[in-house]
């Protein structure tokens, strides 16, 4: 692991632009920065992209996985709130870490900045959502990424026991072309993955918030989204 990014949730404090330490607010954690790395170890991308970037902890995990894949990759970061908000300091980590030969950043709404990045015919093969948490917002996140992504590619949920972000889970699970592909774990279940597999890809799951919901979720598109013009499934 980075030795700066080991010592940030050590410490679970970052330092601002003056130096000054703060603490951790807005953050994956370690759990679900494994899950980052199992996702970019398998898929090795060639292009990634990240919605939400705050103190820059997410992006350091994915960063680490790159640097261990040794090969080039641009890993595309869209926050609106970076400067407004954070300070600068996700970006700063990000240098101080040796990694900004990966990050291409961009300081903009990502309804705004993904219908471009679309419009360039950029492809990609992971990306990971953490932004805005309302269903609409986060559906509209997964819209534009999914329309991104390879077939083999996966796309990896935060904050999946929140209701919203649940919800919008259970919608993709409808999709014929996704399946789950990792999760954190829950509690200590030592089969969880396989029941959260049966639960997600199977009809019965509606999405609703659960304690029981792990906290991050991989999906991964297994064919093309070849859904007819008028298809619709409950969720």
């Amino acid at each position: 692991m980075n030795p700066l990014l080991a010592e940030i949730l050590r410490s679970h404090e970052v330092q601002d632009s003056t130096g000054a330490r703060q603490p951790l607010r807005a953050h994956m954690n370690a759990a679900e920065g494994e899950l980052i790395d199992r996702v970019f170890t398998a898929v090795k991308p060639d292009t990634s992209l990240e919605i939400g970037f705050a103190y820059g902890i997410s992006t350091l995990f994915a960063c680490d996985a790159l640097e261990c894949n040794q090969k080039p990759c641009r890993h595309i970061v869209i926050d609106p709130l970076e400067t407004s908000r954070f300070g600068g300091i996700g970006l700063s980590n990000i240098e101080r870490a040796g990694y900004r030969r990966f990050v291409d950043f961009i300081e903009a709404p990502s309804e705004l900045a993904l219908p471009r990045l679309l419009s360039e015919n950029i492809r990609i093969q992971v990306g990971i959502i953490d932004g805005f948490h309302t269903f609409d917002h986060a559906l509209v996140d997964f819209f534009y990424v999914s329309k991104m992504l390879d077939v083999g590619g996966v796309v990896i949920l935060d904050d999946v026991n929140m209701p919203s972000i649940a919800r919008l889970l259970g919608h993709i699970m409808t999709y014929p072309a996704y399946r789950i592909f990792d999760a954190t774990p829950i509690g200590r279940a030592p089969n969880f993955l396989v029941a959260l597999r049966r639960r997600l890809n199977g009809s019965g799951y509606s999405g609703r918030h659960s304690r029981d919901n792990p906290s991050c979720v991989a999906v991964q598109k297994v064919s093309a989204d070849d859904r007819g013009w008028d298809w619709h499934q409950d969720f």
